[in-house]
């Protein structure tokens, strides 16, 4: 479009970051992200398209620009993940409903993977990179976006191979799912505001007026907070969808949702409350998806490379996997022929090492590592691939609905001190029970998954007393620069750190 830039797009992204973005990934996410698209277009790939087959671009929260790209209305992920599974060499064999329990790691070196198939056996599969791609951990909450199946799981096997997870205090709550009856349903899109859908209370009153510039299109982390105020005093919210042309046609995946919670898309309302969305936070890599661990890579949501600092640009996650994810290919590709090693030894001097530590987690602190962090006990002998492991997990003896409902409670839209320290008691205090991998069941491992990781978040909530982005404190409502500027989190086998990123520019530094 004319009036859309690069570096329009890097100021909305680093706006909407909250001064904790790596500018260098910005940069590289968004100028490779439109060498990829520009591909994709290339090779007539299903965008969407107006009638005279010009790009439909649309416009979402933070963005100043109408710049998105959709294929199938509001289907634009499947879509995407269709079109690459179909372009899969047919020697690369894809094993579903296996469970991986375990990262085989020797002398800093990811090796392969230790997994159950779907008869229940145990199995090592052997290889010289390993790359995660498991998502996040909506699950941890009582609403959510996310598909039931992302516990974590990806990043508690990087952070029990010894590998590095930080900015985990950062988790990002879409204003708009779909509820009712206490039921979530799916994700209404944000895109449905792009089009002219507005925010009401059951009055009628537009809630967003006069709380942001960009009203119903302000980031996120503002719009859900708006919307969980309202809740908070009692009032329903809606999306009014009247000003929406062709909503049926344009949306087709959220008329499916209405149609299925019984909303006749006819009154124009559809009822709306925030539910976890994405984790900004992740396993700490470098640009080309690099952890600490040889051989290990992460991308996209599994990774943190910086690009969406304290709260993500919306749709910019499609983006990051596309660019993440050839990035890793590349940085593999080139390792397998020669041309270039593994660089995890400068991950591992520039995030630990060549950190400057601005301080470190009182000695209390260090025992959400020292005593969650090894979840496991492992005795194994591997010899040709025959296998014959011997994992404990720590399975925690609750119920995942109870974690959700005090996750919710304590350490979702709005947090303080006060909660976040009885939820970190409570997950602490919590009888566990040690079960070998050959007994414990799917769902177990995903409890003790996220029992874990939701300590991890819960302290690293408790630690950052500011508020900034999707991390919001209302016993410290303002960020905090002095303090907190250009400092993370970062959470390891050996304890909990604050380190300082040099690599992070606060958003009002860049364009100065």
């Amino acid at each position: 479009m004319p009036d859309d830039t690069m570096l329009s797009h890097i100021a909305d992204t680093l706006e909407a970051g909250a001064g904790h973005n790596d500018l260098n990934m910005v940069q590289t996410v968004i100028r490779e992200g439109k060498e990829i698209m520009l591909e994709l277009v290339e090779a007539q790939f299903p965008f969407d398209r107006d009638h005279d087959g010009r790009l439909m671009l649309g416009r979402e929260g933070a963005h100043r620009a109408n710049r998105i790209f959709h294929a199938g209305g509001d289907a634009s992920g499947r879509m995407l993940v269709e079109y690459l599974l179909q372009r899969i060499p047919r020697h690369v064999q894809i094993r579903e409903f296996v469970t991986v329990i375990d990262l085989l790691v020797e002398n800093g070196r990811c090796n392969g993977v230790v997994l159950r198939s779907k008869e229940g056996q145990i199995e090592t599969l052997h290889a010289d990179h390993v790359v995660l791609a498991t998502g996040g951990c909506g699950s941890l909450y009582c609403h959510h976006s996310n598909h039931q199946i992302a516990t974590g799981d990806g990043l508690m096997l990087a952070y029990r191979a010894g590998a590095h997870l930080t900015d985990l205090e950062f988790m990002q709550f879409h204003p708009t799912l779909l509820v009712k009856d206490d039921r979530s349903y799916g994700l209404v899109s944000e895109a449905v505001r792009g089009e002219g859908g507005v925010l009401i209370d059951e009055h009628g009153r537009r809630i967003m007026e006069g709380r942001h510039e960009l009203k119903d299109l302000a980031p996120r982390d503002v719009v859900a907070r708006v919307i969980h105020e309202e809740m908070q005093q009692g009032h329903a919210v809606y999306m009014d969808i009247q000003a929406c042309g062709e909503f049926r046609s344009r949306f087709p995946s959220i008329t499916r949702l209405c149609e299925e919670a019984g909303i006749e898309l006819e009154k124009g309302r559809i009822p709306v409350a925030p539910g976890m969305h994405f984790l900004m936070g992740g396993i700490q890599v470098n640009e080309w998806g690099e952890s600490g661990i040889h051989g290990l890579f992460a991308i996209g949501e599994a990774g943190c490379n910086g690009l969406h600092g304290a709260n993500r640009l919306a749709s910019n996650s499609l983006l990051e996997a596309l660019v993440t994810g050839r990035r890793a290919a590349m940085r593999i590709r080139a390792s397998e022929i020669g041309k270039l090693g593994s660089q995890a030894d400068e991950v591992e001097a520039k995030v630990v090492r060549g950190a400057r530590v601005a301080e470190a987690a009182v000695t209390g602190e260090a025992a959400v590592t020292g005593e969650v962090g090894m979840a496991k006990e492992v005795e194994a002998e591997i010899d040709d691939g025959n296998v014959q492991h011997s994992i404990s997990i720590q399975v925690p003896q609750t119920s995942l609905a109870e974690l959700q409902r005090r996750m919710t409670a304590a350490a979702a839209i709005e947090r303080n001190q006060e909660q976040l320290q009885g939820m970190k008691q409570w997950l602490m205090e919590m009888p566990t029970q040690a079960l070998k991998v050959q007994k414990i069941t799917r769902k177990q491992l995903e409890l003790a998954n996220l029992w874990q990781l939701a300590l991890l978040v819960t302290e690293s909530a408790l630690l950052r007393e500011e508020s900034r982005g999707a991390h919001y404190r209302s016993d410290c409502p303002n960020r905090d620069y002095h303090n907190w500027g250009s400092r993370q989190i970062v959470h390891s086998l050996t304890g909990t750190q604050i380190v300082r990123n040099e690599r992070i520019v606060p958003s009002w530094n860049v364009f100065s």
